[in-house]
């Protein structure tokens, strides 16, 4: 399958999002979980409002890589291959962001946080600025809001088979949009020296997830 050019804005385009009810005991563990997670979101002054998170999905510090999830997928891989990938994306609509069938974002913490669409990746990259930098000894690229607070995303490369690629000099970081062109393959954002960018790729790669909060 030949995938789509290098895309350096964000599609315009909303999509709207299906959710699934949850138990008495399923909201509580939630919002108890999203409140914790609370701590960890920063406000860079976008113009949407949205707070971003200022680590991974596994990781505990900022320069952490966190763990490598597959395009809708909840579950970590210990081989990504297409063979071991199990997400439908025939049903998975245009963008699953906060929805929890495919949202490790929202599945983990619940409440308003989720996994960034190509918009929101796309309002970040026009509004920030980017600087390729290394945190306590990790490479990656600190977007800086208007309001002057930032966020570093380290650069942990992708998984492909049982193996990371690129480590050090890219970051791939899940989006919740499918590829417009085509079918059933998701689109990523992309970090390096050079700044950042979105682009489509094989949906069964492992990709850094980074999660954000709608106010």
């Amino acid at each position: 399958m030949k995938l789509n050019k290098y895309l350096f804005l964000a599609t315009a385009a909303l999509f709207s999002v299906s959710f699934t009810s949850c138990s008495d005991d399923d909201d509580d563990k939630s919002s108890s979980a999203s409140v914790e997670y609370d701590a960890h979101a920063v406000d860079l002054g976008l113009p949407s409002g949205t707070l971003w998170s200022d680590q991974n999905v596994g990781a505990n510090t900022p320069e952490e890589f966190g763990d490598y999830y597959a395009w809708g997928s909840l579950v970590t891989y210990s081989a990504y291959t297409a063979e071991n990938y199990v997400v439908d994306t025939k049903n998975t609509g245009d963008d699953w962001g906060g929805n929890p069938l495919y949202d490790v974002v929202t599945q983990k913490y619940g409440g308003a946080w989720r996994t960034p669409s190509s918009s929101d990746f796309g309002e970040l990259i026009l509004n920030t600025t980017k600087e390729w930098t290394t945190e306590n000894g990790v490479k990656g690229l600190r977007f800086t809001g208007p309001n002057g607070n930032s966020i570093f995303l380290p650069a942990a490369g992708y998984a492909v088979d049982s193996n990371k690629q690129r480590v050090g000099f890219l970051g791939a970081y899940v989006t919740s949009s499918i590829d417009p062109g085509y079918e059933g393959v998701g689109v990523r954002a992309e970090i390096n020296a050079g700044g950042a960018g979105q682009a489509g790729y094989y949906s069964y790669h492992g990709c850094s997830v980074r999660g954000i909060k709608r106010k």
